[in-house]
């Protein structure tokens, strides 16, 4: 019995095995492969390019929206842009799904509404190069996420079950890993709390170049520097300001650096109430 016990485990493990390698040829390509061990591009001397609708020339934008939950709760929502101009996501209750890019308006999810507003779109990448492998791998990285029916979960304790955040969606779709149970975060893509967990503010403090820059003078010199619509530059400034102004954001792991999770923050926008998301969630064998 502990023999059969043991061959139906190995079985297991090289069907899993086999499952990843497939996921992984079906979601990426060589220029995906390659993108894995490209050199990390530096943003905090680079343009950050934002838009307010979708649109031509825009596929891979990461758009930000504030949901309302038919609760009355609200959180951060974010998607990516396809070349057809509709949005890529895992929205809750619906998990991974595409939709209708939405400015503002109603979405129906199992018989019941969300409120959904547009806040802005962001380019991903600084440089036309990782654009390209982004544009060019888009919809591969996507259909197994949909195909699959992937459920949305935050914060969810093992179940056995693949499921993703908005946030860690659009982080595989940005940096696909090996598997889908970790993207490959570029180096310099740092925490902003000190606790194990990303949120969508860390993603927006990434791709607005102020991850590493020393002080809050630089950052908002910086941020001063930029053509922004004026919600994102007071978002970013208040994100700023929240921060300890003595330490980095984006400090690399072993630092104190400041929580910016915008949960129970006086003053904090309705928009800015951002559910910490896990990265890994879990799945059977």
């Amino acid at each position: 019995m502990n023999i059969a016990l043991f061959l139906l485990g190995c079985l297991l493990l090289a069907a899993d095995a086999a499952a990843t390698e497939k996921w992984f040829n079906l979601a990426s390509g060589p220029s995906v492969r390659q993108s894995l061990t490209r050199p990390v591009v530096a943003r905090a001397n680079e343009p950050v390019f934002t838009t307010a609708v979708t649109g031509p020339e825009q596929t891979g934008y990461v758009h930000y929206f504030v949901i309302t939950k038919p609760d009355e709760t609200r959180e951060t929502q974010i998607g990516i842009e396809l070349p057809d101009q509709r949005i890529a996501w895992s929205f809750p209750e619906l998990g991974v799904a595409v939709s209708p890019f939405i400015e503002s308006g109603r979405m129906p999810v199992n018989g019941e509404l969300y409120e959904v507003q547009h806040l802005y779109g962001i380019r991903p990448f600084p440089d036309e190069e990782s654009m390209l492998v982004l544009r060019e791998a888009l919809m591969r990285r996507v259909i197994p996420w949909v195909e699959d029916g992937t459920p949305y979960c935050d914060l969810k304790g093992p179940s056995g079950e693949l499921c993703v955040s908005c946030l860690g969606f659009v982080l595989r779709i940005l940096f696909p890993g090996r598997s889908p149970d970790y993207p490959a975060l570029p180096r310099d893509f740092k925490r902003v709390g000190p606790d194990a967990y990303y949120t969508t503010e860390d993603l927006l403090l990434y791709l607005a170049g102020l991850h590493g820059l020393s002080t809050r003078e630089a950052r908002l010199k910086r941020i001063g520097a930029l053509t922004l619509p004026q919600s994102l530059r007071e978002e970013l400034i208040r994100l700023v300001d929240s921060a300890n102004p003595d330490e980095r954001v984006g400090a690399a792991d072993g630092g104190a650096p400041s929580d910016l999770s915008g949960k129970g923050r006086p003053g904090a926008r309705p928009y800015s109430k951002i559910v910490r998301q896990r990265l890994r969630q879990h799945r059977k064998l």
